[in-house]
């Protein structure tokens, strides 16, 4: 099978370094140094980040599980959820290869990038969100209720558009090494969803509606606040930059689809199964499970921000690859069973800070949910590593099989057992899929592949 492209073409292709010096250091010592330093900066950022938004984001939830009602509070989950999954798929790789890609291409086409695919993708996802809102009728009681209302409606695919917008900023973000820009859009935005939420409850306007409005706001205002923080040169203009941009679609298009293929294959189930779980359970329900899916992800990004970490750092060079993976995969599996072990035991204590109700509904829920974090561990890094090798189709459709393997479980664990089915199906089959993905993994912990790693062809 065949990767991108290996002629000149190829704006991304780097030779492969093999033991050559780094940055004009003399010794092999001072170069892991230099690796090891700005594979942490880049993780550093993304914890700060994620650690940001996450203590803010549990506030919002402690907020509004105990003032709103979690009917409610279901109905604005399964809004936020399922425009994600719209952005997911809408995307067209566009996020992705910001994060992957942009380092190498000249800075003065850096904005013309973005701009035209942040246009392109939005687009889409603007499609997408007004047609999920045309069939919301078929698609569960949550998204029925949202769709009745022409305001919560319009809410919804302003909301869906701006989760793309964000998306795209954070990664173009963190592929340029500028990880200050996604810390303060995603800490903004839950600082204003928290501020909104305030309002609504001075007002007295306790809805669901209120709550998609906060939600969809503070997307939109973080995102134009924070895209300056991004220091792109200016876009060309005048005569000639219509062509200039249909000239960089058709110079990266393909590669951006490969990246949207892998990247769906990748993360589709963490997006498919909170909406399996708005399709086949009631809306007190999602509330329950998106409250043990918020702190299951929460207490597990710390391992997926190394597995992150290793996929931002481009390289041709295989024994960097190997030496990232030794410095990430231990840390990654020792934090999740670590996690495992103390969410199993504080499980229901940790939900009494949405309420009482929650605490009874969603703690099995969450001990469930929990145990995928080691498997994902294991996903994740797979991952990273073909992505290094260039094997970006093989990865792709390994990865195609799996998450179809995850969305069935919970899908046929919902069907069966509701929300305790769902949470059991995704475990089981997360487990099974990282088992299959271990040795891949292991050979490259062990030992440096004997090959140059390079964006080209596949082997068969």
């Amino acid at each position: 099978m065949n990767g991108p492209s290996l002629g000149p073409e190829n704006p991304f292709r780097r030779p492969w370094i093999g033991t050559r010096t780094l940055g004009g250091f003399g010794s092999g010592e001072a170069k892991q140094v230099t690796e090891g330093r700005r594979l942490f900066t880049t993780f550093g950022f993304l914890v700060a980040k994620q650690g940001a938004t996450a203590v803010i984001g549990l506030a919002y939830w402690a907020v509004v599980t105990h003032l709103f009602s979690a009917h409610d509070v279901g109905l604005a989950a399964a809004a936020a959820s399922t425009a994600l999954l719209l952005a997911a798929f809408g995307a067209l790789g566009v996020p992705l290869l910001l994060l992957a890609e942009i380092e190498p291409v000249e800075p003065s086409e850096r904005r013309v990038i973005f701009t035209t695919g942040l246009a392109i993708a939005g687009f889409v996802v603007l499609i997408l969100s007004i047609g999920t809102m045309a069939l919301s009728p078929f698609l569960g009681k949550s998204l029925t209720l949202i769709g009745d209302d022409s305001v919560t409606a319009a809410l919804f695919v302003v909301g869906s558009v701006a989760t793309l917008a964000g998306l795209t900023l954070d990664n173009l973000a963190i592929g340029l090494h500028r990880g200050a820009a996604q810390l303060w859009r995603g800490s903004l935005s839950s600082i204003l969803k928290l501020a909104c939420v305030g309002v609504l409850v001075l007002a007295s306007t306790r809805t669901s509606a209120g709550l998609i409005f906060a939600w969809a706001l503070a997307l939109v205002i973080s995102f134009m606040v924070c895209v300056p923080m991004l220091d792109l040169a200016p876009t060309r203009s005048g005569e000639g930059a219509l062509s200039h941009r249909v000239g960089l679609v058709r110079r990266f298009g393909r590669l951006s689809l490969q990246h949207h293929v892998l990247n769906l294959s990748i993360g589709a189930a963490s997006f498919i199964v909170p909406l399996t779980a708005t399709l086949l359970i009631t809306p007190q329900q999602v509330a329950y499970f998106s409250a043990a899916y918020l702190l299951s992800a929460t207490m597990l990004i710390i391992p997926y921000l190394l597995a992150l970490s290793l996929f931002a750092e481009r390289s041709g060079d295989p024994g960097l690859l190997h030496r990232h993976v030794r410095r990430t995969l231990p840390v990654g599996i020792a934090l999740s069973l670590g996690i495992v072990l103390v969410v199993e035991i504080a499980a229901p204590y940790a939900l009494r800070l949405f309420g009482p109700a929650y605490a009874a509904n969603g703690t099995t829920a969450l001990r469930i949910l929990i145990l995928v974090g080691p498997a994902y561990v294991i996903k994740d890094h797979y991952v990273s590593i073909l992505r290094a090798r260039g094997r970006l189709t093989h990865a792709a459709k390994i990865m195609a099989i799996g998450t179809s393997a995850e969305v069935a479980g919970s899908a046929l664990g919902g069907v069966v057992w509701g929300l305790t089915g769902i949470c059991v199906g995704w475990a089981i089959a997360a487990t099974c899929e990282a088992l299959f993905l271990l040795p891949v993994v292991l050979t490259t912990f062990r030992r440096v592949p004997s090959l140059p790693i390079d964006t080209g062809s596949e082997p068969d």
